[in-house]
């Protein structure tokens, strides 16, 4: 597109210099005629309008474009001072004058267009660091909004967190106890399995709330994310299984260890697997790779299935946001918040085809980063 632009730009200011040169040639002509038929108002006129081709190149090509035109309506012009050298020397100098005038113009213009262009640029300039800075503005907005809104949620949750867990745990103890009462034959014992399976989802959904609300301050260490992903593969592979979905990894080996809570980065890890694998209901792979750049360590999760809509971009991250019936909206928020505690970021990014792409990255800092540095020198050496 870029290629496009500049060609169509190039066609656009030759058109520009023929239809100027043109207009001198007309002017000439006209110039020439009004000489012959003795219209002496008209050739006036048409000597002045010699004006108008060089400022116009002047404002659109700048000095050179300038001082081009004046040159060559100087010429033509010097070409109708040749024929009349018999006039009163007056009226010769006064026409040296003119072509002199010519030039003046075609560089003053020129000169007054190129500061006027360097003054849009730096209007345009100042208009674009303006823009970045409110935007700058509207992201810190959003970002007190949303801590604002986690406050408030981490303070209904602290209250109310126990006071769940704990019947929760009743009614699974108890479901258990008369499990082992009934026969295994006994159809009523499914009713038993249904109760333990919504416990633990409600458990699940429990234990999302409480971390999204109050999440513990992470406890660094040197962790390597290559043997994090590979843990949370195989904890989902049952789940993939089932969905007809297969985990495929492409991990940088020489990643190097990072400064991070291994626990906190695979609940992460964990969310955004999950997230893949509930997104293709007709199968497919989920590709989860992992890689260095520069100085941030890169892991991304790629689907297939059947993406995330434009409108609904901005909205992923919320707490409580979700497409799904049964989800709960708050897997993105948790491991959001997760990431930023990391100093890091997670995106979504555009791909090729159909699916969704989320990018997470950390920094590669700290003891763990500069040691593993420093263990690939003496490797080299």
């Amino acid at each position: 597109m870029t290629s496009m632009s500049k060609e169509a730009q190039k066609a656009r200011q030759f058109l520009t210099a023929v239809i100027l040169v043109l207009s001198i040639v007309l002017i000439t002509l006209l110039h020439y005629y009004t000489t012959a038929g003795g219209n002496f108002l008209l050739h006036e006129i048409s000597q002045r309008l010699y004006y108008v081709p060089i400022i116009y190149a002047a404002y659109t090509f700048g000095v050179r474009g300038g001082a081009a035109c004046s040159l060559l309506s100087g010429a033509v012009y010097l070409l109708h001072i040749s024929e009349h050298e018999h006039d009163p020397e007056s009226a010769i100098l006064n026409q040296y004058a003119e072509i002199l005038m010519f030039q003046v113009v075609g560089v003053v213009t020129g000169l007054l267009a190129r500061a006027e262009r360097r003054q849009r640029e730096r209007f345009e300039k100042a208009s674009a660091e303006l823009a970045a800075a409110y935007q700058e503005l509207r992201d810190t907005l959003d970002l007190l909004i949303r801590a604002d809104r986690l406050k408030s949620v981490g303070e209904v949750a602290a209250a109310i967190v126990h006071e769940i867990r704990n019947p929760l745990s009743a009614i699974k103890g108890a479901a258990e106890i008369i499990e082992k009462e009934i026969p295994i034959e006994s159809p009523r014992r499914e009713f038993v399995s249904v109760i333990e399976r919504e416990v633990d989802r409600l458990n699940r959904l429990v234990s999302e709330f409480l971390n999204f609300a109050k999440p513990r301050q992470p406890e660094k260490t040197p962790s390597n994310l290559n043997e994090i992903v590979r843990s949370v593969i195989t904890f989902t592979s049952k789940e993939a299984d089932k969905s007809g979905v297969k985990l495929a990894s492409q991990l940088d080996e020489q990643l190097p260890d990072v400064m991070i809570d291994a626990d906190q980065i695979r609940q992460v890890l964990l969310n955004l697997i999950l997230n893949a694998i509930h997104a293709m209901s007709q199968g497919g792979t989920v590709e989860i790779a992992s890689r260095r750049e520069g100085k941030m360590v890169e892991l991304s999760v790629r689907d297939h299935g059947v993406g995330i809509e434009p409108r609904i971009r901005d909205r992923i991250f919320d707490p409580f946001f979700t497409t799904r019936p049964e989800g709960s909206g708050l897997g993105l928020s948790v491991a959001y918040q997760l990431v930023k505690q990391h100093d890091g970021e997670i995106d979504l990014v555009d791909v090729e085809g159909p699916g969704a792409r989320f990018v997470v990255r950390l920094p590669l800092s700290g003891n763990a980063g500069q040691q593993s540095e420093a263990t690939g020198k003496m490797e080299k050496l």
